[in-house]
């Protein structure tokens, strides 16, 4: 049941972006869809991961996999944010 909230708050989240985006008349390019796309994979298997292992009473081995996963999703989702800011600072107004 929490991955059906979890789905609806995430497809309304996706909706906000998209229409933030437009206001803001910033568009992205394909790979920094892809890169910032696997970076929330890979934060939603994060959090997944840990919250599993809670439920199976095993702390220290969801929180090291919550590390392993999240890590990499914090800086996927770092490089996608910088790409985007580098991008529009270059381009003349």
């Amino acid at each position: 049941m929490e991955w059906i909230i979890f789905a609806f708050i995430f497809g309304a989240a996706l909706v906000w972006f998209i229409v933030w985006l437009r206001n803001k008349q910033l568009s992205l390019k394909w790979y920094e869809w892809l890169v910032g796309g696997l970076g929330i994979l890979l934060l939603i298997g994060s959090v997944q991961h840990y919250l599993g292992s809670l439920r199976e009473d095993y702390a220290t081995p969801g929180a090291i996999g919550a590390l392993i996963f999240g890590l990499p999703a914090l800086i996927l989702l770092a490089l996608a944010w910088q790409l985007v800011v580098r991008r529009t600072k270059t381009q003349p107004n």
